[in-house]
């Protein structure tokens, strides 16, 4: 059979999505506007929520899983995505303590498939890796167990997920998907599928490893960028003039790239370039900037730290509004804010967190540090920080500071 029709002979489609955390979620509802889906999860309690239609981490809205669950189930038991004909990884890839690739998540996923894989079947992955790492790292796994053999009896595809968490504006029907398969008529199939769920266009790939570096490319520019408009703000500051300021101006240059100074957390940009960096240093190839860009920004969390202690007293309460790594979420994966309170804290400087939109217990859990769970009706503290710029904070801001209360955001610090 030509491997055309082979892959044309698919009836009634079936995805599963694995992995239903802040990338797999989103995509399990869209998916399952059009086709029948599965959402498989190790985590009990997180299948347990989202079958009643609860995200606990509030990044899909409860009528859209609602509306999803009516017609797809999510499940802990892997063998129900048996009978899928495409299966879409989407599970964490982070760094260890020695800031070298975490990919245990992502083995174990594939030897889990291996144990079901069928033939006919597609395994699509959607989690950040290097260049290399779907074929080389991932397909030897899937084959382990299922003893079937790569571009024969199943195949592999790779969409790198562009989900940015807390953007209303930017979701996943709207952004355009990059797609690569492991053979031209597995990536138009791929191509097809999720057009059909998609507004913008797909972007096609002419390899695996072309989309992976394409991925890692956005991210390691991204951090690159925000590395230079750290440096820069350390420069206008010796200056005494605003980099607010500056930006905006150089910002009215068609070509000017306009990226903010800021502490660089959370689970993309701060983490990727030691993919990439992991990758090259394997390959024999040395990417200075990349590291030099890594350093600058690791180094701003402890200058902002240093910054803040030098503003107040050693009996002075200070208010650190926001916990999450970036605006608007609750997501407290590798948020620079912990480091910052818990360097002031075993100072000696009396530090109240406040953010409503994490879970408490999770920041405890991770990092030691007890949020308090309500604020006063007046905010009597020397000093308050907005250390996340969350659209709630306005209002808080705004009637319950105390008049001699000095509030700061932390942009002008940085």
């Amino acid at each position: 059979m030509e491997q055309k029709k082979y892959i044309e002979t698919y009836e009634n489609l079936k995805i599963a999505i694995i992995g239903l955390g802040y990338v797999g979620l989103p995509l399990f509802c869209q998916l399952s506007k059009l086709y029948s889906c599965i959402g498989y999860d190790v985590d009990y309690n997180r299948i347990n929520e989202l079958s009643n239609g609860i995200d606990s981490r509030n990044n899909v809205k409860t009528e859209k899983i609602c509306d999803a669950i009516s017609h797809s189930i999510v499940t802990t038991d892997i063998r129900k995505i048996a009978t899928c004909n495409i299966l879409i990884v989407t599970v964490p890839t982070p760094i260890n303590n020695y800031f070298v690739p975490d990919t245990s998540a992502l083995e174990n996923a594939c030897l889990s498939i291996s144990k079901i894989l069928r033939p006919k079947t597609i395994v699509v992955f959607e989690s950040t890796v290097y260049p290399g790492a779907t074929e080389e790292l991932c397909v030897p796994l899937l084959s382990k167990n299922s003893r079937l053999v790569f571009n024969k009896d199943f195949f592999v595809g790779y969409s790198p997920e562009r989900i940015n968490i807390g953007d209303d504006k930017h979701q996943i029907s709207n952004v355009p998907k990059i797609i690569s398969g492991s053979t031209p008529d597995v990536t138009n199939f791929l191509a097809s599928i999720y057009q059909s769920v998609l507004e913008q266009p797909v972007v096609i790939a002419s390899s695996i490893k072309v989309a992976e570096a394409a991925k890692m490319y956005e991210n390691v520019q991204r951090d690159t960028l925000i590395a230079l408009a750290n440096e820069y703000a350390d420069y206008c500051k010796k200056e005494g003039i605003d980099i607010e300021e500056v930006t905006n101006c150089a910002s009215s240059k068609w070509n000017f790239s306009q990226v903010k100074p800021g502490l660089v957390g959370g689970h993309c940009i701060g983490v990727d370039p030691y993919y990439l960096l992991y990758r090259a240093s394997h390959i024999g190839v040395d990417l200075p900037l990349v590291k030099q860009s890594r350093r600058t920004n690791e180094e701003k969390v402890k200058i902002v730290s240093e910054r803040i202690a030098r503003m107040i007293n050693p009996h002075d309460n200070v208010l650190f509004l926001g916990f999450s790594y970036k605006p608007n979420c609750q997501d407290i994966r590798n948020t620079k804010v912990a480091f910052i309170a818990k360097n002031l804290i075993e100072k000696g400087y009396s530090i109240d967190c406040y953010d409503p939109l994490v879970n408490a217990a999770e920041v405890f859990n991770e990092y030691g540090i007890k949020l308090i769970k309500k604020l006063p009706n007046e905010l009597h503290y020397a000093l308050i920080i907005v250390m996340v710029n969350h659209d709630c904070f306005k209002s808080i801001i705004c009637h319950n500071r105390k008049e001699n209360s000095k509030i700061v955001n932390l942009q002008r610090i940085l």
